[in-house]
């Protein structure tokens, strides 16, 4: 059974929309390619992605739980600031019967 982040074909940008005149590219992140997914992380291999040129994911067989480091994490945060909207673009291609949380945001001030 699959399970983790429940997409076995995965991509995932988060975009920040600037006053309805799309997306500045400075504030686009890759998602995936921040988390620095690759064959180093077990039970996920990088494939072709869904549309011509694009990279994608494939995530099987083990349970896992892929976080952003602190220092990634603090670029997303500092890019939300003071946003009142974003978008996430997600391309999945997801099996019969896997799920799990395809992107989860928290941040605590203290």
């Amino acid at each position: 059974m699959e399970t983790g982040l429940g997409a076995p074909l995965f991509k995932a940008w988060l975009l920040i929309s600037v006053w309805g005149l799309g997306v500045d590219p400075s504030l686009q992140i890759d998602v995936l390619t921040e988390l620095e997914l690759g064959e180093s992380t077990t039970g996920v291999r990088q494939v072709p992605g869904l549309h011509n040129g694009t990279k994608a994911f494939l995530f099987q067989d083990t349970p896992r739980s892929i976080k952003a480091s602190t220092a990634t994490a603090e670029q997303f945060f500092q890019k939300l600031r003071n946003k009142h909207e974003f978008t996430i673009l997600v391309t999945l291609k997801q099996t019969h019967l896997n799920s799990g949380v395809i992107i989860s945001i928290h941040h605590l001030d203290h």
